[in-house]
């Protein structure tokens, strides 16, 4: 036994001495030039928080509800220029107030909020198919002391929403189109998304701070309504 156990040792302490010397080398030469921050969206990602847009409505699943813990109404804001959604807590009589989420005594759950005038906005502004619906995973942040979530537009998963047919009617398909099963469940990426791992180390950098809310505006502005001048600044 004894044997044994020195003829083994001496090929282990080898194979442990290179692979410090392999990280020592790695160590000494290695830099984030030419890394890419692989896309969390290219990954299975049911149980994270995610905001569903249709041309009619917004959703934010359960675990966008439980995220933000006790909160019942949120104000949502919309920057034009980053294509992004932004999501914070407030009170129930506070200007622009949302009922996001349907609140029991012993649990919330999430509801759909119908905004027809806003998504047709948000459609608009994105270039996006009236026939398709938008999933948007949000990433939880904390910003001057309050936790927000912010949704990039400019990385959705799209679906296919089914054509409704009335009850005994058969939707009419021209003779010469090919008839193809859509699996409305079935979700997919742009072709610049899908077909990339995600963006430079730098890029990721710059693109995950949230510096400032310059930018956002209210729901109730971006949907045309004027807001009182208070006068205070």
């Amino acid at each position: 036994m004894n044997e044994e156990h020195t003829s083994i040792a001496p090929s282990t302490e080898l194979a442990e001495n290179e692979r410090d010397a392999r990280a020592e080398e790695l160590q000494s030469t290695f830099s984030y030039d030419g890394y890419q921050v692989v896309r969390k969206e290219l990954f299975a990602h049911l149980r994270d928080p995610a905001i569903v847009i249709r041309k009619d409505s917004i959703t934010f699943n359960t675990a966008c509800i439980t995220g933000l813990e006790d909160v019942v109404y949120v104000h949502v804001m919309f920057n034009n220029d980053l294509k992004r959604i932004v999501v914070r807590g407030c009170d129930e009589n506070d200007k622009d107030a949302l009922r996001w989420c349907i609140a029991k005594p012993d649990k919330r759950k999430s509801r759909k909020m119908s905004c027809k005038p806003f998504a047709e906005l948000v459609y608009k502004e994105m270039d996006w198919d009236s026939e398709c619906r938008y999933k948007v995973l949000g990433y939880r942040i904390t910003f001057e002391g309050e936790t927000l979530y912010v949704f990039d537009l400019l990385v959705p998963e799209i679906f296919h929403d089914g054509q409704k047919r009335k009850k005994g009617t058969v939707a009419e398909q021209p003779a010469d189109q090919e008839t193809k099963p859509v699996n409305t469940r079935k979700g997919f990426y742009p072709d610049d998304i899908a077909g990339t791992f995600g963006v430079p180390v730098e890029e990721h950098l710059r693109e995950s701070e949230v510096r400032q809310m310059d930018g956002y505006v209210s729901m109730g502005v971006l949907t045309g309504r004027t807001v009182p001048d208070t006068g205070l600044d």
